[in-house]
């Protein structure tokens, strides 16, 4: 089952907005409309709109903005107690429309024309409706595409950008947005009702099936999922930084560290860095190695220590009873090393092919670990429990099925998945143990899981998402994203998917990572 996502107008479900139920049955229709004619009936189906008493819409005059604020009112209906005057010259207590504009003023959706005045009689611009509609209904997102008439030194920039992320607006065919055009009551009525009611947005190829919501300046070398609070820690290639950065909220605080890091785990609310001391080389041999690793409280982002090894670290997990296990980078075989976490202590070892990734099986009872500079690669598991390794389990296979440099377990622990899209048994049983299972349809070079509805996201950094079904491992179909994927991180409890992607804004030539996310809502 591919469930159904929901773009940009999930963040109105987020939000809490009810969408109501509606007939157009015993809606009047206007005599001189045509154009959005749909659209006009829905918003006097919920007596937004109301007409003239000569039974004409008048779809083509300029919409004021008095009118503007008025429908806006109506449809978000505000319960207020108490409404400040906004102290505008040109519409005072008592007047029509008053009260509509003292709560939009109260709710930070206008702010006058400056001079303290409103200009209630004054004519709406295209730029003015996406500002008043995405701060009315807190739209957000991003279109990078953007509008080659719309600076980003525009006021209206983000809210435009807004709009068209969210799929309410797509501009004139030239690639303009025209800003400073004045807007129709026709087209008013089009887009508020296609932000309301996302069943009224046009089918426009070029937004994405994933919603921008951030860019942000860092270089991704390493990245864990908090298991609990919607943050991804990030190792920073830029700054030699690990970042905490709450995708929801997109705070972010960061650990600068003095030793170049590599790779990063984190098990009890620690996060645990590898640092380099020296370049990794098969060459550099066990007797002379050394490196560090260092221990991060992840609530405070607060540097607890930083403890010298003698091994090059390479790759790293830890455990929730505070072990941590590190590989080596340099020599040819070196030792693989289990440590007490806090003081460093060698707890036990066992040699290992240098410069070799693993994962820990969510039962903390098993490494799973994949040569990086051997052809063919190999994988193999060791057994572990409070530091201590057991002996090398050598996978059944030998070069039979082509390998790329990285292994994953799905969270339940059933299954070990490699980017060429390979996918093996894991098991408590030797024999059955990195048993061959199945091949999803192409290679990848990022994977999330979504165990509640069995599901499978991959990318190969390119714009799309590619799903499966986690039984039977068949593609169920595609999304499509703004950026050039790099990462992916499913959060079962928000039902979003989290990607991290390589994204440009308009012509220009400089890459920010993007955060974009793909909201789902299941099928009944």
């Amino acid at each position: 089952m591919f469930k159904i996502i929901a773009k940009g107008f999930m963040v109105f479900l987020l939000l809490g907005f009810i969408l109501p139920s509606h007939s157009l049955a015993a809606t009047p229709s206007f005599k001189d409309v045509s154009s959005f004619k749909s659209e006009i009936e829905y918003l006097t189906g919920k007596e937004i709109i109301f007409g003239f008493q000569d039974g004409t819409f008048r779809p083509n005059e300029p919409i004021l903005r008095i009118q503007a604020v008025q429908m806006l009112m109506r449809e978000i209906q505000p319960e207020m107690e108490a409404i400040p005057n906004p102290g505008f010259k040109d519409i005072k207590p008592g007047e029509r429309g008053y009260e509509d504009v003292a709560k939009a003023v109260a709710l930070g959706i206008i702010s006058g024309k400056g001079n303290q005045t409103f200009d209630p009689r004054g004519k709406l611009t295209r730029a003015e409706m996406a500002i008043i509609l995405s701060r009315s209904y807190e739209l957000g997102g991003i279109y990078p595409k953007g509008f080659k008439d719309v600076s980003q030194s525009s006021k209206a920039y983000w809210h435009i950008s807004a709009m068209a992320a969210n799929n309410i607006t797509v501009g004139y065919p030239d690639g303009t947005f025209r800003p400073s055009q004045t807007i129709d009551r026709a087209q008013f009525a089009a887009f508020m009702t296609r932000v309301i009611e996302p069943s009224f947005q046009p089918d426009n190829p070029s937004v994405a099936d994933t919603l921008l919501e951030a860019l942000v300046e860092i270089t991704v070398l390493d990245y864990v999922a908090d298991p609990v609070e919607p943050i991804l820690y990030l190792l920073d290639g830029n700054t030699n930084e690990v970042v905490s950065f709450n995708y929801d909220t997109y705070e972010m605080d960061s650990v600068k560290l003095s030793l170049p890091i590599e790779r990063l785990a984190m098990a009890g609310g620690k996060l645990y860095l590898t640092q380099s001391k020296g370049k990794h080389s098969p060459y550099w041999f066990e007797k002379e190695q050394q490196g560090a690793y260092a221990i991060v409280d992840a609530d405070s982002m607060v540097l607890e220590k930083t403890i010298n090894i003698d091994i090059d670290p390479y790759d790293i997990e830890a455990d929730s009873n505070g072990f941590v296990y590190i590989t080596p980078g340099s020599g040819q075989f070196a030792p693989m090393v289990g440590y007490n976490g806090a003081t460093g202590e060698v707890i036990s070892s066992q040699q290992i092919r240098a410069a070799s990734f693993m994962d820990m099986h969510p039962a903390e009872n098993k490494i799973y670990t994949i040569t990086t500079d051997t052809s063919p690669r190999n994988i193999s598991a060791f057994a572990i429990a409070d530091g201590e390794i057991k002996g090398e389990v050598y996978s059944p296979y030998h070069g039979t099925y082509p390998m790329e440099k990285d292994i994953l377990l799905s969270p339940d622990g059933k299954f070990i998945f490699n980017s060429t899209g390979h996918v093996f048994r894991s098991s408590a049983t030797d024999s059955a143990d990195m048993v061959y299972h199945g091949k999803l349809d192409r290679p990848y070079n990022s994977i999330a899981f979504d165990m509640e509805f069995g599901e499978v996201y991959t990318s190969n950094k390119k714009n799309y998402i590619q799903a499966y079904d986690y039984k039977t491992l068949k593609s169920l179909g595609q999304l499509e994203s703004y950026g050039a994927i790099d990462h992916l991180i499913y959060n079962e409890q928000e039902k979003v998917l989290v990607i991290l992607s390589k994204v440009k804004l308009g012509d220009s030539t400089v890459n920010f990572t993007g955060l974009e996310k793909v909201y789902f809502e299941a099928e009944e």
